[in-house]
Protein backbone atom coordinates (compact mmCIF):
# COMPACT_ATOMS: atom_id res chain seq x y z
CA UNK A 1 0.00 0.00 0.00
CA UNK A 2 2.77 2.36 0.93
CA UNK A 3 4.59 1.42 -2.26
CA UNK A 4 1.60 2.21 -4.37
CA UNK A 5 1.16 5.57 -2.80
CA UNK A 6 4.78 6.54 -3.47
CA UNK A 7 4.54 5.32 -7.03
CA UNK A 8 1.40 7.31 -7.71
CA UNK A 9 3.02 10.35 -6.26
CA UNK A 10 6.12 9.91 -8.42
CA UNK A 11 4.09 9.40 -11.54
CA UNK A 12 1.94 12.37 -10.82
CA UNK A 13 5.10 14.42 -10.65
CA UNK A 14 6.52 13.17 -13.91
CA UNK A 15 3.37 13.59 -15.97
CA UNK A 16 2.86 17.16 -14.87
CA UNK A 17 2.87 19.19 -18.12
CA UNK A 18 5.31 22.14 -18.55
CA UNK A 19 4.39 25.39 -20.22
CA UNK A 20 5.84 26.34 -23.64
CA UNK A 21 8.19 29.34 -23.54
CA UNK A 22 6.94 31.06 -26.74
CA UNK A 23 8.09 34.52 -25.59
CA UNK A 24 11.72 33.53 -25.17
CA UNK A 25 14.08 34.32 -28.05
CA UNK A 26 16.75 31.69 -27.92
CA UNK A 27 18.71 33.30 -30.81
CA UNK A 28 19.41 36.53 -28.88
CA UNK A 29 22.83 36.79 -27.20
CA UNK A 30 22.87 36.49 -23.45
CA UNK A 31 22.71 39.73 -21.47
CA UNK A 32 26.02 40.61 -19.91
CA UNK A 33 26.27 40.38 -16.23
CA UNK A 34 26.55 43.81 -14.47
CA UNK A 35 29.48 43.81 -12.14
CA UNK A 36 29.30 45.87 -8.98
CA UNK A 37 31.89 48.71 -8.83
CA UNK A 38 34.93 47.89 -6.81
CA UNK A 39 34.97 49.27 -3.32
CA UNK A 40 37.41 52.22 -2.84
CA UNK A 41 40.74 51.32 -1.44
CA UNK A 42 41.39 53.24 1.77
CA UNK A 43 45.13 53.86 2.26
CA UNK A 44 46.31 52.52 5.48
CA UNK A 45 49.40 53.33 7.57
CA UNK A 46 50.67 52.17 10.87
CA UNK A 47 49.39 54.00 13.92
CA UNK A 48 52.92 54.93 15.01
CA UNK A 49 53.64 56.63 11.67
CA UNK A 50 50.30 58.46 11.85
CA UNK A 51 51.09 59.72 15.34
CA UNK A 52 54.57 60.84 14.21
CA UNK A 53 53.15 62.84 11.27
CA UNK A 54 50.52 64.38 13.55
CA UNK A 55 53.23 65.39 16.01
CA UNK A 56 55.29 67.04 13.23
CA UNK A 57 52.24 68.94 11.98
CA UNK A 58 51.53 70.22 15.48
CA UNK A 59 55.16 71.28 15.97
CA UNK A 60 55.20 73.09 12.59
CA UNK A 61 51.93 74.89 13.37
CA UNK A 62 53.27 75.92 16.79
CA UNK A 63 56.51 77.24 15.27
CA UNK A 64 54.65 79.21 12.60
CA UNK A 65 52.37 80.72 15.26
CA UNK A 66 55.37 81.60 17.43
CA UNK A 67 57.17 83.33 14.51
CA UNK A 68 54.03 85.26 13.57
CA UNK A 69 53.54 86.33 17.20
CA UNK A 70 57.19 87.49 17.40
CA UNK A 71 56.83 89.51 14.20
CA UNK A 72 53.64 91.12 15.46
CA UNK A 73 55.26 91.89 18.80
CA UNK A 74 58.33 93.36 17.10
CA UNK A 75 56.14 95.49 14.83
CA UNK A 76 54.20 96.75 17.84
CA UNK A 77 57.45 97.53 19.67
CA UNK A 78 58.80 99.39 16.63
CA UNK A 79 55.60 101.43 16.44
CA UNK A 80 55.75 102.27 20.14
CA UNK A 81 59.43 103.17 19.85
CA UNK A 82 58.76 105.45 16.89
CA UNK A 83 55.93 107.18 18.72
CA UNK A 84 58.05 107.57 21.84
CA UNK A 85 60.95 109.02 19.84
CA UNK A 86 58.52 111.46 18.23
CA UNK A 87 57.23 112.51 21.65
CA UNK A 88 60.78 112.93 22.93
CA UNK A 89 61.73 115.02 19.90
CA UNK A 90 58.70 117.21 20.46
CA UNK A 91 59.54 117.60 24.13
CA UNK A 92 63.18 118.44 23.37
CA UNK A 93 62.13 120.94 20.73
CA UNK A 94 59.75 122.53 23.22
CA UNK A 95 62.50 122.77 25.84
CA UNK A 96 64.94 124.19 23.28
CA UNK A 97 62.34 126.68 22.14
CA UNK A 98 61.80 127.77 25.74
CA UNK A 99 65.55 128.01 26.27
CA UNK A 100 65.91 130.02 23.07
CA UNK A 101 63.10 132.31 24.12
CA UNK A 102 64.63 132.69 27.57
CA UNK A 103 68.07 133.35 26.08
CA UNK A 104 66.63 135.81 23.59
CA UNK A 105 64.73 137.53 26.38
CA UNK A 106 67.89 137.71 28.50
CA UNK A 107 69.87 139.14 25.59
CA UNK A 108 67.10 141.62 24.88
CA UNK A 109 66.97 142.66 28.52
CA UNK A 110 70.75 142.94 28.74
CA UNK A 111 71.04 144.99 25.56
CA UNK A 112 68.07 147.15 26.52
CA UNK A 113 69.57 147.76 29.94
CA UNK A 114 72.96 148.64 28.44
CA UNK A 115 71.32 150.95 25.93
CA UNK A 116 69.25 152.63 28.63
CA UNK A 117 72.34 153.17 30.79
CA UNK A 118 74.29 154.55 27.82
CA UNK A 119 71.42 156.86 26.90
CA UNK A 120 71.17 158.19 30.42
CA UNK A 121 74.92 158.66 30.67
CA UNK A 122 74.90 160.45 27.34
CA UNK A 123 72.09 162.73 28.47
CA UNK A 124 73.92 163.42 31.70
CA UNK A 125 77.19 164.19 29.91
CA UNK A 126 75.44 166.42 27.36
CA UNK A 127 73.74 168.31 30.17
CA UNK A 128 77.10 168.87 31.84
CA UNK A 129 79.12 169.61 28.70
CA UNK A 130 76.76 170.52 25.81
CA UNK A 131 79.58 172.06 23.73
CA UNK A 132 81.72 168.93 23.40
CA UNK A 133 79.83 167.10 20.65
CA UNK A 134 78.96 170.30 18.77
CA UNK A 135 82.58 171.49 18.72
CA UNK A 136 83.73 168.04 17.56
CA UNK A 137 81.28 168.09 14.65
CA UNK A 138 82.12 171.71 13.68
CA UNK A 139 85.82 170.89 13.77
CA UNK A 140 85.27 167.89 11.49
CA UNK A 141 83.24 169.91 8.97
CA UNK A 142 85.21 173.16 8.71
CA UNK A 143 88.31 171.50 7.24
CA UNK A 144 86.59 170.29 4.02
CA UNK A 145 84.45 173.49 3.97
CA UNK A 146 87.35 175.97 4.33
CA UNK A 147 86.63 177.55 0.96
CA UNK A 148 82.85 177.62 1.40
CA UNK A 149 81.65 181.25 1.47
CA UNK A 150 78.87 180.74 3.95
CA UNK A 151 78.20 178.18 6.75
CA UNK A 152 75.26 178.28 9.16
CA UNK A 153 75.32 176.43 12.49
CA UNK A 154 71.99 175.98 14.26
CA UNK A 155 72.04 175.03 17.96
CA UNK A 156 69.86 175.34 21.01
CA UNK A 157 69.27 178.95 21.79
CA UNK A 158 70.87 178.58 25.22
CA UNK A 159 74.19 177.55 23.68
CA UNK A 160 74.61 180.31 21.07
CA UNK A 161 76.79 182.73 23.04
CA UNK A 162 79.00 179.98 24.51
CA UNK A 163 79.56 178.49 21.09
CA UNK A 164 80.46 181.83 19.48
CA UNK A 165 83.29 182.26 21.97
CA UNK A 166 84.80 178.91 21.05
CA UNK A 167 84.51 178.69 17.28
CA UNK A 168 87.09 181.37 16.37
CA UNK A 169 90.10 179.20 17.33
CA UNK A 170 88.63 176.33 15.29
CA UNK A 171 88.14 178.55 12.23
CA UNK A 172 91.75 179.72 12.44
CA UNK A 173 93.02 176.18 12.95
CA UNK A 174 91.12 174.79 9.94
CA UNK A 175 91.82 177.80 7.72
CA UNK A 176 88.15 178.57 7.19
CA UNK A 177 87.90 181.72 5.06
CA UNK A 178 84.14 182.15 4.77
CA UNK A 179 81.47 183.46 7.07
CA UNK A 180 80.21 181.32 9.97
CA UNK A 181 76.75 182.17 11.33
CA UNK A 182 75.46 180.65 14.57
CA UNK A 183 71.68 180.69 15.08
CA UNK A 184 69.65 179.62 18.11
CA UNK A 185 66.64 177.29 17.69
CA UNK A 186 64.34 176.39 20.62
CA UNK A 187 63.38 173.02 19.05
CA UNK A 188 66.94 171.74 18.81
CA UNK A 189 68.06 169.73 21.82
CA UNK A 190 71.10 170.67 23.81
CA UNK A 191 74.20 169.01 22.40
CA UNK A 192 72.59 168.78 18.95
CA UNK A 193 73.33 171.01 15.99
CA UNK A 194 72.57 171.48 12.30
CA UNK A 195 75.38 172.56 10.01
CA UNK A 196 74.31 173.90 6.60
CA UNK A 197 76.28 175.17 3.59
CA UNK A 198 75.48 176.07 0.02
CA UNK A 199 75.13 172.57 -1.42
CA UNK A 200 74.65 170.35 1.62
CA UNK A 201 74.32 169.94 5.33
CA UNK A 202 74.73 167.64 8.29
CA UNK A 203 72.59 167.11 11.38
CA UNK A 204 73.42 165.76 14.79
CA UNK A 205 70.19 164.67 16.48
CA UNK A 206 70.61 162.59 19.60
CA UNK A 207 67.01 161.29 19.58
CA UNK A 208 67.29 160.20 15.95
CA UNK A 209 70.57 158.47 16.77
CA UNK A 210 68.90 156.67 19.69
CA UNK A 211 66.08 155.48 17.42
CA UNK A 212 68.59 154.23 14.88
CA UNK A 213 70.55 152.38 17.56
CA UNK A 214 67.34 150.90 18.95
CA UNK A 215 66.34 149.70 15.46
CA UNK A 216 69.78 148.15 14.96
CA UNK A 217 69.48 146.35 18.29
CA UNK A 218 66.05 144.96 17.38
CA UNK A 219 67.33 143.81 13.99
CA UNK A 220 70.28 142.12 15.63
CA UNK A 221 68.11 140.32 18.18
CA UNK A 222 65.66 139.24 15.48
CA UNK A 223 68.50 137.90 13.35
CA UNK A 224 69.79 135.94 16.33
CA UNK A 225 66.34 134.49 16.97
CA UNK A 226 65.99 133.53 13.28
CA UNK A 227 69.39 131.82 13.37
CA UNK A 228 68.36 129.77 16.40
CA UNK A 229 65.08 128.77 14.74
CA UNK A 230 66.90 127.76 11.55
CA UNK A 231 69.45 125.75 13.52
CA UNK A 232 66.70 124.07 15.54
CA UNK A 233 64.73 123.28 12.37
CA UNK A 234 67.85 121.85 10.74
CA UNK A 235 68.62 119.64 13.74
CA UNK A 236 64.97 118.54 13.85
CA UNK A 237 64.99 117.51 10.18
CA UNK A 238 68.27 115.60 10.67
CA UNK A 239 66.75 113.77 13.63
CA UNK A 240 63.67 112.83 11.60
CA UNK A 241 65.88 111.56 8.77
CA UNK A 242 67.89 109.43 11.22
CA UNK A 243 64.66 108.14 12.73
CA UNK A 244 63.23 107.28 9.32
CA UNK A 245 66.42 105.49 8.28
Amino acid sequence: MELEGNLQTHMGTMVSPSKFLFNVDFTAPPEPEVEAPPEPVVPMMPVSEHEQLLKKAREQAFEEGRVAALKEHQSAQDTLLTEEVGRLIGAVEGVLAQLDEAQTEQERDAVSLAFMVARRLCAHLVARQPMTEMLALITECLGPLRRSPHVVVRVNERDVEALKKRVDPIMNEKGFEGRLVILGEPDIGRGDCHIEWADGGIIRDRKAIEKEIDGSIKSYLQARADERKAARAGSGSDTQKDQAS
